[in-house]
């Protein structure tokens, strides 16, 4: 076997091979007499026909299984000896087979990129610590008892921050758009339809007006245009609080006293300021390292990359009830918005690959036991259960490769300085 490796482009590298006769017709050879252990032909017994009537009847198939074997071994041979650091499959073209001639192939691939990380230790971080405020607590315990409200039928007219529940009819352009039924629309500032149009009306009151509709609006088709909508009031609703007090905290889990409760509402605000404290030190770090090494992303893997995170948005927008042919109309859109994204995650990738190897970090076989001992208990479910998922789905090496990057952030802001 010969083969010879070019320049192909910007961390691609292709390789040109050649397979000799011989080794062509001794793999035909191999493959011929394993058929014929099992070959079932007219006139013979199962395992007893002769190598010349096998190789005539069955010469396609086993070409073709001589060039999968032979392009898989010689490739093997050819990375594993030429010690080129290749990420990703292959790209095979120009493939040619001739049992007298011999097999020629060429294999185009992506070279791992040339990361050199300036500095990665000793990086300049700036560390804010946000202290959790007696105002913080209490309205966190105000957006507690906003979700427990209750909504009483109000006799009278709306006034601010009641809700008319309304039939809306909305005609753009003159012509019927969309017709709701029982809306519920919050009478205030933030609301869809403004609260000067609203206050006052009382249960059959009627009101129009004229709104430019947001550009984001669901139906892309009006959105950005200006639309007259009818309003018809049908019910008034006011919003009940409950009463700040030992009762309420009960109704919020094993609380005692609205003082256990003010606590518990305390230290889940300190652990969200930690974990925002963790995150934007990470985020500093990311972008400094980014920085610090100036490489050129591989972009067959921006683009993998990039169709994953527009895949991840559309589910998004499909969670919030988007219709198809919306979420379709903004693919261009999105996929725009995402390509530095993309980019820059994937540079991310390599630079903690690199760093990684530079520090010999690694996910072991504790961590990834602990980490899939945390999802169970997260998730109510036996830790086997976790554990069978995660190998049934191929999800270990994942979790493992999630594990390491996540100890090479701690490793990096471990070794950073810190200024207030």
């Amino acid at each position: 076997m010969r083969y010879k490796v070019r320049q192909a482009g910007k961390n691609q590298k292709l390789i040109e091979f050649h397979i000799s006769k011989d080794m062509v017709s001794a793999r035909l050879e191999e493959i011929y007499r394993e058929i014929a252990k099992t070959a079932s032909l007219p006139g013979f017994r199962s395992g007893k026909a002769p190598l010349d009537v096998v190789r005539r009847r069955f010469k396609k198939e086993a070409d073709g299984e001589a060039v999968k074997t032979l392009l898989a071994d010689s490739f093997k041979k050819a990375a594993g000896e030429t010690g080129l650091n290749i990420i990703g499959y292959p790209e095979i073209s120009e493939i040619n087979f001739d049992a007298e001639k011999g097999m020629s192939y060429k294999a185009t691939v992506n070279m791992m990129p040339d990361v050199r990380i300036k500095a990665y230790k000793g990086l300049r971080l700036k560390k804010t610590v946000k202290e959790v405020k007696d105002a913080d607590v209490e309205s966190e315990i105000n957006t507690l008892r906003g979700m427990s409200a209750k909504f009483a039928t109000k006799e009278g007219a709306a006034e601010d921050g009641d809700y008319v529940v309304a039939d809306t009819d909305c005609e753009v352009e003159g012509y019927p758009s969309e017709r709701k039924e029982n809306a519920w629309l919050f009478v205030g500032e933030g609301g869809f339809i403004p609260a000067d149009s609203l206050k006052g009306l009382k249960v059959g009151g009627e009101t129009e007006l004229e709104k430019v509709l947001p550009k984001d609006y669901s139906k892309k088709e009006v959105a950005g245009k200006k639309a007259k909508f009818h309003v018809k009031a049908r019910e008034i609703k006011k919003k009940v609080l409950p009463e700040l007090n030992d009762e309420f905290a009960a109704t919020l889990g094993k609380f005692r006293n609205m003082s256990e409760l003010r606590e518990a509402v305390r230290e889940n605000i300190k652990m969200r300021n930690r974990s925002e404290e963790k995150k934007d030190l990470i985020n500093q770090a990311l972008a400094l390292l980014d920085k610090n090494a100036p490489f050129e992303a591989p972009q067959f893997m921006v683009d993998k990359h990039l169709a994953a995170l527009i895949e991840r948005a559309e589910a998004g927008l499909r969670r919030q009830g988007l219709a198809e042919e919306d979420i379709k109309s903004r693919r261009d859109y999105l996929k725009e918005g995402l390509k530095a994204e993309a980019a820059k995650e994937v540079r991310a990738f390599f630079i903690m690959e690199e760093i990684a190897r530079l520090e010999n970090i690694k996910a072991e076989k504790k961590d990834s036991d602990a980490a899939l001992k945390a999802i169970a208990l997260s998730s109510g479910r036996k830790e086997e259960e976790v554990r069978k998922y995660y190998e049934e789905h191929n999800l270990t090496e994942n979790l493992k490769e999630d594990i390491k990057q996540r100890k090479v952030l701690d490793f990096v802001i471990t070794n950073a300085n810190f200024t207030p």
